[in-house]
């Protein structure tokens, strides 16, 4: 699964970093972040500044002031004019055989998280793509919400190095997708026994997709689907 597209090869969660990763995939990870004019963008950061030529918060600019930023030299000259797309952009210009990982983030209050899922889901619906794509997130708490506003979306629980079962099984999450480091075959065999799907995130390191698959995961969140792909096609 690409993480961001393919930010290893192409400046992430922009367009040419998906149609880059699809030659290896259909499997996406991607962030979105609701803008000042109310679209849903696809962007890491709470702020334009990392990944662009421009300053500010995400939530305080418009759509059209986000897409006319660069968000491509940043990462090289070839990418020069790259722009942030829209989620609805993302969908409507890739494949309808891709498959998406939306993570919606845990960070700022929770009403503006909730609004971020309150624009989400209705755009699901209406682009016809509720079977291609799971939520997933750290925030058990809004994957909650989720549930309660479309049941049938799958859900994915995030989770980092250190964790308390039962503060994310509230949420009763479909796909578990946890850090690679922490992942044990012990532990995968378990979360499959109790009906989960597992696809840790983010390995880049051969000697890591070989422990992974060892372990018996069901997929892997990387930034070089190329070179994933070629060691699982050896």
């Amino acid at each position: 699964m690409g993480h961001r597209g393919t930010r290893g090869l192409a400046p992430e969660n922009t367009l040419v970093s998906f149609q880059i990763a699809n030659r290896f995939t259909p499997y996406f990870e991607l962030d979105t972040m609701l803008c000042g004019s109310g679209e849903l963008v696809v962007i890491h950061d709470e702020t334009v500044d990392r990944t662009t030529n421009g300053k500010g918060r995400v939530s305080d600019l418009s759509l059209e002031e986000i897409q006319s930023l660069d968000a491509g030299a940043f990462f090289s000259e070839e990418f020069v004019g790259e722009s942030i797309p829209s989620l609805r952009e993302l969908f409507e210009k890739m494949p309808s055989n891709c498959i998406f990982d939306i993570e919606v983030k845990s960070e700022g209050e929770e009403k503006e998280r909730i609004r971020l899922a309150e624009a989400l889901i209705p755009l699901l619906k209406e682009l016809k793509i509720e079977n291609r794509v799971f939520i997933s997130s750290f925030d058990s708490f809004l994957l909650g919400k989720v549930k309660e506003k479309n049941p049938s979306l799958l859900r994915g629980q995030l989770l980092d190095s250190v964790w308390k079962e039962e503060d994310w099984k509230v949420s009763e999450p479909d796909l578990i997708l946890p850090n690679h480091r922490s992942v044990t075959k012990e532990w995968i065999s378990q979360l499959h026994k109790e009906g989960y799907l597992v696809i840790p995130y983010t390995a880049n390191e051969e000697a890591d997709w070989i422990r992974l698959k060892e372990a018996g995961v069901d997929g892997i969140i990387t930034d070089r689907p190329d070179l994933l792909l070629s060691y699982l096609e050896k």
